[in-house]
């Protein structure tokens, strides 16, 4: 057995050294691996993209990030000094700003909001109040958030702004787009500020609405203040990598199998490891021989891999392991 073993060692050392580069471009040169390396653009292409995409979110969430860093906590200013005209839209970088107003909540043309979280993703309502503000146009406030009613279709309760002169500080929001579902008065589904305000048939600012921060004096019973806002960038920065290695590995994958594809062709086997003094593992068709040779001379106890176990073709042997397991 041991020159056997011997003879396939020399036999695969004689075959050569396995193909190199010509080897490997020969078989990427046919037809069929043509059509594969064009599939593996293509991936490469769509990983290539959907990374970009991923990084593009990131980007969003760095400058939302970045943003809110820069506007929360800054100093109240009056409106007039971020928005002159109260039709324009609200600036991009001053989303976030708040700004200090004095005024009266007017009497009618207040909404819910449905379908809105707190802070532990509770879902309720946000309660929107027109602000007039002294001698300058009317503002739409979001006063804060209030829980589900006892039916889900509308708040048990809603609490009413503070009467007679307020100052307020509230922090400008851009308006959010329309909504298109058909709600119970009083309730809305997103704060669409051009449409809230057209109702109220007074000057207002339609280019931006705010999220009150103070109001002063304070109500006795007033909605929970919105919390500020969620910094946390996720985890686009690390699917966009992923994409990107993705965009390489197809090619590594392609290269790996076309060589093994090359070898298989120049007959190319992995040679069998000589024994040593310290003695080697036998390969499944020798363990198989000497189990067959041990049943033969009458040994009971079939040899399987380093441990006793039963052949199948022993007298009496009965549903055991076979000696090849």
């Amino acid at each position: 057995m041991t020159d056997e073993l011997g003879t396939r060692a020399e036999d695969a050392a004689r075959r050569g050294a396995p193909p190199g580069l010509r080897g490997v471009l020969a078989v990427l040169r046919e037809p069929s691996w043509i059509r594969i390396g064009l599939v593996v653009v293509l991936l490469s292409v769509a990983c290539g993209v959907l990374g970009r995409w991923q990084w593009g979110r990131h980007e969003g969430k760095v400058a939302r990030a970045h943003q809110i860093d820069a506007s929360y906590d800054a100093a109240p200013v009056p409106l007039a000094r971020l928005m002159p005209e109260p039709t324009a839209p609200l600036p991009a970088g001053d989303q976030w700003r708040p700004v200090r107003e004095r005024g009266t909540y007017l009497s009618s043309g207040a909404v819910v909001i449905r379908n809105r979280p707190d802070a532990d993703g509770e879902y309720g309502y946000e309660v929107v109040a027109p602000f007039r503000i002294d001698g300058g146009p009317v503002l739409l406030v979001d006063r804060g958030w209030i829980p589900n009613g006892s039916t889900g279709a509308r708040p048990d309760a809603v609490p009413p702004p503070p009467s007679g002169q307020v100052t307020i500080v509230a922090r400008l929001r851009p308006p959010e787009p329309p909504g298109g579902a058909a709600l119970p008065p009083g309730q809305a589904e997103r704060i669409d500020v051009p449409r809230l305000t057209a109702a109220l048939a007074v000057p207002a600012v339609t280019g931006a609405y705010a999220a009150l921060a103070t109001e002063d004096p304070a109500p006795a019973t007033a909605p929970a203040v919105l919390p500020r806002p969620d910094e946390d960038l996720g985890p686009h920065l690390a699917y966009a990598i992923q994409w990107w290695l993705g965009a390489v590995v197809v090619y590594v994958l392609l290269v790996v199998y076309a060589r093994k594809e090359a070898q298989r062709r120049a007959g190319i086997v992995p040679a069998v490891r000589p024994r040593t003094s310290r003695g080697r593992e036998l390969t499944d068709e020798e363990w198989e021989d000497l189990a067959d040779a041990r049943v033969q001379a009458g040994v009971r106890d079939a040899v399987v891999r380093r441990g006793a176990g039963v052949d199948h073709d022993q007298p009496g042997a009965g549903a055991q392991r076979d000696v090849d397991e």
